[in-house]
């Protein structure tokens, strides 16, 4: 039995693990509570932290069960082949998600105006403000000597102050 992860239509992770469930997999997708204002009224809703994926325990003569649930798009590849996700980093998501209370975490996206820290390269350590952004870049304006220099730096190089 390997945790494998699977792609799933945009808004049904929910449904689609409670589909594996009631086919006896063992499933893992873990929701927040988010308040969610409509016209009329605000209302609680449950969305899962991990958008359009859910994690589930399967052997490899199951994997067409899987796929033929709907809602499944397909699994999830790397290097042409499905994602495995080890016991060990499976155990350890799920001890992070039954550790801390649902309401407490926050997924946070990098927004234009947020002050952010270079932890790699040539700017490694300084802080910059974010003026743009594109799916891998994040352009910053860095104060240096005096001067506000702009530079265009990967993503995986920053993190939020």
């Amino acid at each position: 039995m390997e945790w494998r992860v699977v792609y799933v239509k945009s808004k049904a992770e929910k449904k689609v693990a409670e589909r594996l469930e009631q086919k006896g997999f063992e499933v893992f997708c873990p929701l927040q509570m988010q308040v969610r204002q409509w016209s009329d009224r605000k209302k609680k809703v449950y969305v899962p932290y991990f958008s359009s994926y859910v994690f589930v325990k399967l052997t490899e003569k199951q994997r067409l069960s899987v796929l033929q649930t709907p809602g499944v798009v397909n699994f999830v590849f790397w290097l042409h082949k499905p994602v495995v996700i080890t016991h060990a980093e499976m155990a350890e998501v799920q001890a992070f998600f039954s550790r801390y209370k649902t309401e407490e975490l926050k997924v946070e996206a990098i927004k234009t105006g947020d002050v952010v820290r270079v932890n790699q390269g040539v700017f490694k350590t300084r802080k910059g403000v974010v003026f743009q952004q594109t799916k891998k870049n994040v352009s910053l304006y860095i104060e240096q000597l005096g001067v506000m220099l702009k530079v265009v730096i990967p993503k995986t190089q920053i993190e939020k102050s």
